[in-house]
């Protein structure tokens, strides 16, 4: 593999999965300099639609499967966008290849596998990052400040609702392909809360409701916090929901709208900041995934510094997060034991 610490270096890319996501991650890609970043290869269980997605976007090689992608020599990092099921076992494959790895969360289906791909990262000293594109949002370096700053004064709540009618998208009718909504929603929620509050909660109350299938499909949380902090988080794949953040602390409540990909921060009535998303090439799946060019550029920024992990969204966050989804699971139903 090229050494990759210098301010010049290309990073070559490869693409595990041919799915919408791959899509939008590509097109937001055209955003930024090619200069620093080439698509090597895509690589898909159906060789047709690798092919198609490949033609589109201008990528010279298609896989079927994904062990040639691994054992492609050119390719420095992989972004995983494979079926959530299959996130720990592709990861798993680039990392043993010595590839850097960029995997769409959940990175793993349980802790167990969350923390072994950490492990793994860390014992080959390779980069990996689960794709938590929230964090890299410029609203989310404004909203750092404020509350650092004081803004808010001393936070002592965090509210959250996300609800999108995606109950009948395939992934989240089966529970053989991982879904559910803690696992598709719940994890967005999570980490704002966690962005807030630096720490994990000392105790977690959740309900919901399961589906025919024993998939997961609704879910009301309550989080407490030492210090008399606390937090609600709802989400549901039958109904949209506000999809907003409120903030609260002393000095008032700062509002996110779309806070797990946010353009604009509510300060107050007479105190917002907007930010403008580029345009791809192509026509986007996904509300804001422009914004996947911000996390595509924290991959990069952290490689030329020689950074293995990204100090937006650390390693040991995934493994945290992964105990709070066992944990809100195993209160649904849907997990028999956490461990």
């Amino acid at each position: 593999m090229p050494e990759l610490t210098n301010m010049d270096f290309t990073l070559n890319w490869g693409v595990a999965g041919v799915g919408m996501i791959s899509h939008d991650f590509l097109t937001a890609m055209t955003d930024l300099p090619a200069s620093k970043h080439k698509v090597i290869a895509i690589a898909g269980k159906d060789l047709n639609r690798a092919h198609r997605l490949a033609t589109l976007h201008n990528i010279s090689t298609a896989y079927e499967g994904y062990e040639s992608l691994a054992h492609d020599s050119s390719i420095d990092i992989v972004f995983v966008s494979v079926m959530n099921l299959q996130h720990y076992e592709i990861t798993k494959l680039m990392l043993e290849n010595g590839k850097h790895v960029l995997c769409e969360k959940p990175m793993g289906m349980t802790y167990k596998q969350t923390k072994s791909l950490v492990d793994l990262a860390r014992e080959k000293k390779l980069f990996l990052l689960e794709g938590m594109w929230s964090r890299f949002f410029p609203a989310y370096d404004a909203l750092e400040k404020h509350i650092s700053s004081g803004g808010l004064g001393e936070v002592y709540h965090v509210n959250v609702q996300f609800g999108v009618e995606i109950n009948d998208v395939e992934r989240n009718l089966m529970k053989d392909l991982g879904g559910g909504v803690v696992m598709d929603l719940g994890i967005y929620m999570l980490q704002l809360v966690q962005f807030v509050y630096k720490e994990p909660p000392i105790d977690i109350m959740c309900t919901g409701h399961l589906s025919k299938t024993g998939v997961d499909e609704s879910v009301s949380c309550a989080l407490k916090y030492k210090d008399g902090r606390t937090a609600t988080i709802s989400a549901h794949t039958r109904t949209a929901m506000a999809n907003k953040a409120e903030i609260t602390g002393t000095n008032g409540t700062l509002a996110l709208d779309y806070f797990w990909c946010p353009t604009v921060l509510h300060i107050s009535a007479a105190n917002n900041t907007e930010w403008t998303l580029p345009k791809g090439k192509y026509n986007y799946h996904f509300h804001n995934s422009a914004g996947l060019s911000y996390e595509i550029q924290e991959v990069w920024d952290c490689l030329s510094k020689g950074l293995l992990e990204s100090p937006k969204m650390t390693l040991d966050e995934s493994v945290l997060f992964s105990k709070l989804t066992d944990t809100m699971r195993a209160q649904l139903g849907v997990l028999d034991v956490v461990l």
